[in-house]
């Protein structure tokens, strides 16, 4: 299990308890597994590791005075109790029959096991525990924009006392853009495993390796790092084939070719973002062009970015600088986007043109300026920032140079 600091979990309820007092919500249900365990410090396994969705929630009060409950099928739970006692758990009957031979426990399940994860029974313990603390009758703010329908359906039909559901989506907005201490330090390190997996890696390549030989070298490259072992994604292109890819090309690489890596390394369940570009042999003077226009713009947002500047800004200021420095039709959605638990690796918010979130001290922003050419390949810089009191913080220790191999 995951070793969470007790500062950080506190920090976190503090922080959305005065959210939720401005908000006049009285809880607070998360049922993603980014959120259950940006909540309870549990890395469930049924969500994690089977890609489980809605069968687990907690369930945070707005009154400090009451324990905040985690809701889990009796399974999963009989792992819970012993490593997180500051919290209540309640649990519901799944497929699986949990006896009881020693006494330890003094109950048991008399009815009829179900075939699956039942969503009306774990939102029908939600109702149960929602009108025990009397929270019912107030607003209750559910992640409902990412639960499947059938889900959403079951949670109203299970508890229809709740007198008005609202999302919660932009409460674990604000509340995750904003970083503890003890984040930055998982996320530190995952930048520093990613990086030496990369440094590591391209020690190898040479003339006629391929994506997928590159991205094994990658992986094991990284298993030298018990504490961060896991790659979360490895978007690594060769030459001009630069669309994502699952299953990673073997055709043998060619002098000139670019090498892109867009990568991540989890730690503690929170995952880095970092990109580099490299090219075998000698860099074309297309390349060179690209190259510097795009590194022009992501210096640039490195230089400008601090504490009450909106995102919107910083993005108008890097494209006009990308563009203005030769790449006059470059086009993108966005620059950049905060990191940290998601598993999709890009999380809100954004550096985009739409974005009137300002960048606020503890905020880990990963800054990305890609380019992607047909006939040519991928080109790519993105680093790791963390906002600062004054400006901002890098931390990465790769150059952004474009290096020949």
């Amino acid at each position: 299990m995951v070793h969470i600091d007790q500062d950080h979990l506190e920090t976190i309820s503090e922080r959305a308890r005065l959210i939720m007092e401005n908000e006049q919500i009285e809880a607070l249900v998360s049922s993603s597994c980014e959120n259950f365990y940006y909540l309870s410090g549990y890395q469930s396994a049924f969500m994690y590791t089977l890609r489980m969705s809605e069968v687990a929630l907690v369930v945070l009060f707005r009154d400090p005075a009451r324990k905040t409950v985690l809701i889990m099928n009796d399974f999963e739970a009989a792992g819970v109790a012993n490593h997180l006692p500051e919290y209540e758990v309640r649990t519901y009957p799944t497929w699986v029959d949990v006896d009881d031979p020693m006494g330890l426990i003094g109950s048991k399940f008399q009815g009829k096991r179900p075939v699956s994860p039942q969503a009306e029974e774990m939102f029908g313990v939600l109702g149960q525990v929602l009108a025990e603390h009397g929270a019912s009758n107030g607003k209750v703010a559910v992640e409902l924009s990412s639960m499947r329908y059938p889900s959403v359906l079951a949670l109203r039909k299970a508890c229809p006392g709740i007198s008005e559901l609202v999302e919660a989506s932009s409460i674990f907005t604000k509340l995750r853009a904003i970083k503890t201490p003890w984040e930055i330090e998982q996320l530190r390190k995952a930048c520093y495993y990613a990086e030496e997996g990369i440094i590591s890696t391209i020690r190898e390549i040479e003339v006629g390796f391929s994506a997928a030989e590159i991205v094994e070298t990658f992986r094991k490259a990284l298993m030298r790092y018990p504490g961060g072992s896991t790659a979360r994604f490895h978007m690594v292109s060769v030459g001009a084939n630069f669309a994502p890819a699952h299953v990673f090309d073997t055709r043998p690489s060619e002098l000139g070719d670019l090498i892109k890596f867009d990568v991540g390394v989890e730690v503690a369940g929170y995952g880095s973002d970092i990109a580099r570009t490299f090219v075998l042999g000698p860099p074309s003077d297309m390349v060179k062009r690209i190259y510097d226009a795009l590194r022009v713009g992501h210096d640039r947002l490195l230089q400008i970015i601090e504490p009450g500047m909106t995102m919107k800004t910083a993005f108008e200021e890097g494209m006009n600088q990308i563009r203005s420095s030769g790449l006059t039709n470059y086009n993108r959605g966005h620059l950049g986007h905060s990191a940290g638990l998601s598993l999709a690796a890009e999380e809100a918010p954004f550096i985009s043109p739409s974005e009137e979130t300002v960048f606020r001290p503890g905020m880990v922003i990963c800054l990305e300026t890609p380019y992607y050419g047909h006939g040519l390949g991928s080109i790519m810089i993105e680093d790791m920032v963390l906002v600062t009191d004054n400006g901002c913080e890098r931390l990465n220790r790769l150059t952004t140079d474009l290096i020949s191999l």
